[in-house]
């Protein structure tokens, strides 16, 4: 019996299912005219050529602003964002590779419910290649896109888009019996965000240090373009502020590890 082509059948099929004409056609023996003859019949909307390239669904983003400040935070230190396959491309790659499994396993985290994520396996160094896949509404993470300034206009977006740069670029940490939470960068337009963003939530900003290693060749073979910088935390009352502030936002495992290691020092030196 011939399968009737009614609209239920196509928002099933094409939109739920997400088949292509072609494969409806192979599936179902309908030729593709009338498959699209009846798509436009019954106002089912028909993808374009990028849409249907599409095979696995996907969720627009959230629309939270602590979580888009974090994404921001994140993607800045560690994250390659780009339009997969071109500028008119429907789908957004995040990739990042890395041999910390707690990186690879946040970036699943953040990502699997709004679209696929695609896992390699270890290579000679023990690193991962991690890449997810998401519709345009991730289009604020594209590195001409990525607008952060408004982060400092509340107290928990500025925390939660700091938590994302920690998470990705920070580091806390015990040296010689002190606690201490360090972020370094290329970018000093991202630090002094970072030290500006402190002084207004009340928290005095360390100094910023950069190195003189411009136009160095590492044994990468590559030339320094810029300098390296960091802002380093190391005063006891600061240290404790900050944890109280970030920790609520810190997503990596790893770090949360950390940040206890840090609280148990402060706890030692009253």
């Amino acid at each position: 019996m011939a399968q009737a082509i009614t609209k239920k059948f196509l928002e099933d099929v094409y939109l739920k299912q997400r088949l292509s004409t072609w494969a409806i056609e192979k599936k179902f023996g309908i030729p593709r005219s009338r498959i699209y003859t009846h798509l436009k019949r019954h106002g089912v909307p028909i993808r374009s050529i990028a849409q249907s390239h599409i095979r696995y669904a996907r969720s627009d983003f959230s629309g939270n602003l602590c979580e888009k400040a974090y994404l921001l935070g994140f993607a800045i230190g560690d994250l390659r964002v780009r339009n997969h396959n071109g500028l008119k491309s429907e789908t957004i790659s995040i990739g990042c590779s890395s041999t910390k499994i707690a990186q690879i396993n946040l970036i699943q985290d953040l990502f699997s419910k709004y679209g696929r994520v695609w896992k390699g396996s270890p290579g000679k160094r023990g690193e991962i290649n991690i890449e997810a896949f998401v519709n345009k509404s991730f289009s604020f993470l594209l590195p001409h896109s990525r607008k952060y300034k408004w982060c400092s206009d509340k107290k928990r977006y500025f925390f939660s888009f700091l938590a994302g740069f920690t998470d990705a670029e920070g580091s806390f940490f015990v040296s010689k019996g002190k606690a201490f939470i360090s972020w370094g960068n290329y970018d000093t337009d991202i630090l002094n965000f970072i030290r500006h963003g402190l002084m207004r939530f009340g928290i005095e900003p360390p100094n910023m240090h950069c190195d003189s290693l411009l136009g160095y060749v590492g044994t990468h073979g590559y030339i320094r373009n810029k300098n390296y910088c960091h802002v380093t935390c190391a005063k006891k009352n600061v240290v404790r502020r900050l944890i109280l502030e970030i920790k609520p936002f810190i997503m990596h495992h790893d770090k949360q590890k950390a940040l206890i290691k840090l609280k148990k020092n402060l706890s030692k030196r009253f």
